[in-house]
This record gives structure tokens, sequence and C-alpha cells, in this order.
């Protein structure tokens, strides 16, 4: 087939698109494409002045997405693998191939049936595993790499379908060669004008489709979008915070710089001592927590994060539910929704952590601890149902602050 037919086809598949999934449509106009026959499949990589392309295999897209719907899934997948920013955060994670996975069973749940090619990786390829729908990429990510460790070290299949991936590749349906070959090289300035660029994408595309087409998507990928778009202000001067409410508990590690070499050893680049702290955030995920305020918790909790301090998150209600480091991404759901019960999160703040500090975000309305957190300790107090009222809280020990 010659090249001018196959982006015909693009083109027509960008149209249905935009007729029926406005949102997809508008988002994969602002891609410039190109044939490589060198990909697998289809691949997000970067233009030579920074910007996201999508690369894609001629022969792929002509002998092996054999409908219509296929190809428009497949075109769909890439776009969500944009939205959800994948290809800029493959290295923050140490399985490469295991991360990989986790971003395809996140974005294939946004596919219907029909759109899915049958090498698509999705969640009941995994039922072992138990994996819950609609989780981030992390959850994912610890789940499978969970499960591969426990095979390494007891030389048991835990799951067959990982185990054969891990063996034998992804697969041509993966797709993510570019993820590495081309983002991974970008120094840090690099990156930040690509992750502006697919910024400016999604914001152009939302400012097209008008509230009523993001109010079609599903409440998952508008809870993304809204992370995207919106940089609320901090309610607390977090940098202050943990200089003055942390104090000597920080830790301090050595950065390269961009300055000159060392005088004193030459060749080497200059090195700048910097403080980082690491916190635990225990996130009160109980029935009297609505959802606008888990959004307004991790609102605070990004603006922390992007200071470059640790985070170590548990979601809690009468007991710890879920526990994991935070990547920069907001979940998807929470774990929880019962009663309130500080003690768990306290507990494990006494005898499992080893953070700085402790930062409880909560509507207040709970008994109090019945024994002391023996780490600084600040409860971030929203204003939702009573939670405004103080006299709701003020049986908390240690520094509060509301929302």
């Amino acid at each position: 087939m010659e090249t001018q037919q196959i982006f015909d086809q693009i083109t027509q598949a960008s149209i249905q698109l935009i007729l029926h999934e406005p949102f997809y449509g508008h988002v994969l106009t602002g891609l410039v494409k190109a044939l490589n026959a060198e990909v697998p499949s289809l691949s997000l990589g970067v233009n030579a002045n920074k910007t996201p392309k999508l690369a894609i295999n001629p022969t792929y897209w002509q002998e092996e997405l054999s409908t219509p719907a296929q190809r428009l899934g497949a075109l769909k997948h890439e776009v969500l693998h944009l939205v959800f920013g994948h290809l800029l955060r493959e290295q923050e994670f140490a399985n490469i191939h295991i991360f990989q996975f986790a971003a395809d069973l996140v974005v294939n749940q946004y596919l219907s049936p029909e759109q899915l090619n049958p090498a698509s990786l999705t969640l009941n390829l995994f039922p072992e595993l138990d994996l819950q729908p609609f989780r981030s990429v992390d959850t994912y990510y610890d789940e499978l790499t969970n499960a591969w460790n426990k095979t390494l070290r007891r030389g048991q299949i835990i799951s067959p379908k990982l185990s054969n991936l891990m063996a034998t590749g992804t697969g041509p349906l993966a797709g993510h060669d570019l993820w590495q070959n081309e983002v991974g090289t970008l120094s840090a300035a690099e990156k930040k004008v690509l992750a502006t660029g697919m910024q400016q994408i999604v914001q152009n595309a939302l400012q097209r489709v008008g509230n009523k087409g993001r109010g079609s998507l599903p409440g998952v990928l508008q809870t993304e979008l809204n992370q995207l778009v919106i940089t609320p202000e901090p309610t607390l001067d977090w940098r202050r915070f943990l200089r003055l409410f942390v104090g000597a508990g920080q830790r301090t590690f050595l950065q390269n710089t961009i300055r000159k070499p060392s005088r004193r050893y030459g060749v080497n680049p200059g090195l700048r001592i910097r403080n980082k702290h690491k916190l635990l955030i225990a996130l009160d995920t109980s029935a009297s927590i609505a959802d606008a305020e888990i959004q307004a918790f991790f609102q605070e909790i990004q603006q922390i994060w992007r200071l470059g301090t640790e985070i170590f998150i548990l979601e809690c209600d009468t007991q710890i539910n879920n526990a994991y480091i935070y990547r920069g991404t907001t979940p998807a759901v929470v774990a929880g929704r019962g009663g309130t019960h500080f003690d768990a999160a306290i507990i494990y703040a006494n005898q499992q952590s080893d953070a700085d500090a402790v930062v409880y975000f909560t509507d207040g309305l709970g008994p109090a601890p019945s024994l002391p957190c023996r780490k600084p300790l600040l409860w971030m107090i929203s204003g939702g149902k009573r939670g405004g009222d103080w006299q709701n809280w003020a049986h908390l020990p240690g520094r509060k602050l509301r929302m």
C-alpha cells in the first residue's frame, strides 16, 4: 500500500473519532504522524523540536489491524498514553517492561471490546492477581512487580500470563520502543518542553470539545484531565513547613550541577548539597470524606511532591486499606469508605516508617488516637460536612490546620 493511501486511512480514522469520540480525535489532530517501519506497531515519540509525535508501522497498520474499529482503538490507545503522561514516566520505574504492561492495562480499559486487538493486555488475563479496574499505573506496576518477584524467589509461577510476557516480550501491540529510545535520552529541560507540548495538545482538545464533550468522558479520565489542566494554589506554604516543622530530620544528598567543572577535580562536574524530606501521609478515606475532598487532598499532596519530597501514602478508615509510594499521579479510586479510626496510621508511623514527619489529611471526624505519634504530626482538616467546625476536631493532638 502506498504511503499516501495509509495517511488517507489515518485521516479517515481521525475524522471518525472527531465525529463520535471528539476528545480523542482532537488530541490526535495535534500530533505529528510519521510512518516508521522500525517500530513494531504504533508508538509515541519525540520530534526534533521536542514535541510529541505518533509513529506508525505501515505493515502493522495494513495487515494486523484487521477492522476499522481496531484502527480506531490503536489510535485511542496512543492518545490515552499521552493523556496519562506514560511516555514521560518510564524512567521512574526500575523494571521498564513491567511498567509498559501496567501502562497498557490502564489505557486499554477505555477501549471498547471491538477496538481491542486480540493481543491486547487486559485485566482478565491476570485473574490470579485480582487486579481492580481503573487504578493508576503505579498500582498495577506494584501488583505485577510483587507477583514477578515472588515467581523469582520461589521458582513457582504466580501469574502464567506475566511469566510468559517476561519471557517472550510484549509483542507487537506494546509499541513503546520510542519511549526509551527517544524520550529516555532527553535532558531535564527537553523533557519539560515535551511535557508542555503534551499539555498544550490536551488543553486545545478540551477547549474544542467544550464542557459537553468533556462530560461525555469516563469520570476517571475526567479526574486525570482536571489534574492536568488545573494547578490550584496550595493551602499551606509547604516549602516553609518542611523546613520548620520537619526541622533537622531532613536528609541530604549530592546533586551534579551544570556549572563549571570542579576546580579541585578538573573534569568532574560541580556538586551541590541538597536537602530532601521524607513524609508519611495518611489519607482519611472513610465514608464521611467526599470525592471532592479526596481530590483536594491530592492537590495538596501534588504540591508537596513537586518540592522533591519522598512521599509514602496510607489510605485509611478504621484500618490501613492501601499503602504505596506517591509518584505524582492521583489514583483513580481510593480504598476504604468505612468508619474512622486514626490509630492504625499512628502505629504504622511509630513502628514501620522512617519518615521525618506525618501529615494526616482528614475531616477530623473521629476519636483522638489512643497513643501518641513519635514523629512530628500535622492534621490537615478539610471543610466538608461538619469538618469545618473546629469543635469537631479540637481534640486531636498536635498541630492542626484547616484547608
